[in-house]
């Protein structure tokens, strides 16, 4: 089984909670023994939409549904010169631009539902959190992310976009981010297209981005931007009895 404990959420909401990503020929009382087995007590699972029996199962077991993401690819990036406006510059991003990052992204997302704020016993502060977190640890861990690439105005950060290595041919374009006080000024584009470059730079073919299916602006932009809708999953929660202490 492709289950493990999240320390990540461990350390942000106080429960010994796991991940797993189903591929649909795991006996869901074998994934229920690991968990009791291990004292989990939120148990987060992804699996394909198109895997109906086994989304039935699950449901039929106490999972609930908390969001459905959708997978975009491009095949063909392009390099892409002089995708910034005057007065904008880039740069990767360090170690040291953690708290930066985690600041950026914490306005960013502000707002911004996903599958832990879909789950009514998680608290909203500490879902809140999930998104600064990430980004910042993007900066701090290559397991995380693979590079971090800011766009900066007047020497401050003002977006960023976090990549991902997923396949020796293929990169994700994980989180993108730009200050509320700079949007409107093709500053996503301009991240997207600085990852592209960034993946050929690295040799990759080709780049994958998610979104949640009912984010449809943002995949209006990606359908112009030669990305095509590839695959999805469902995202499930399920809680277990807390251990004695």
């Amino acid at each position: 089984m492709n289950i493990s404990l999240s320390s990540i959420d461990k350390s942000r909401f106080g429960i010994t909670t796991a991940k797993i990503q189903l591929a649909g020929d795991e006996p869901v009382p074998d994934i229920n023994a690991w968990c009791d087995a291990n004292s989990v007590e939120l148990l987060i699972a992804r699996c394909r939409c198109d895997d109906i029996a086994l989304v039935q199962k699950l449901e039929a077991d106490g999972f609930f549904l908390t969001d459905t993401l959708v997978y975009y690819r491009n095949k063909e990036l392009t390099q892409s010169a002089d995708v910034l406006k005057e007065g904008y510059s880039t740069r990767f991003a360090t170690a040291a631009d953690a708290a930066t990052v985690g600041a950026l992204a914490e306005v960013t997302f502000a707002g911004y539902t996903g599958h832990y704020h879909a789950d009514p016993r998680l608290a909203s502060a500490d879902c809140d959190a999930v998104y600064s977190s990430w980004a910042a640890s993007s900066c701090a861990s290559t397991a995380v992310a693979d590079q971090v690439i800011l766009i900066e105005h007047g020497g401050k950060a003002v977006a960023f976009a976090t990549v991902k290595k997923v396949e020796s041919y293929m990169m994700e374009g994980v989180l993108f981010g730009v200050s509320p006080e700079h949007q409107g000024r093709s500053l996503y584009n301009a991240l997207r297209l600085l990852a592209q470059n960034w993946a050929m730079n690295h040799n990759f073919k080709q780049m994958i981005v998610s979104t949640q299916v009912t984010n449809l602006a943002v995949q209006k932009v990606w359908c112009r931007q030669r990305f095509e809708p590839f695959k999805s999953y469902y995202t499930f929660h399920k809680w277990f009895a807390k251990p004695a202490r």
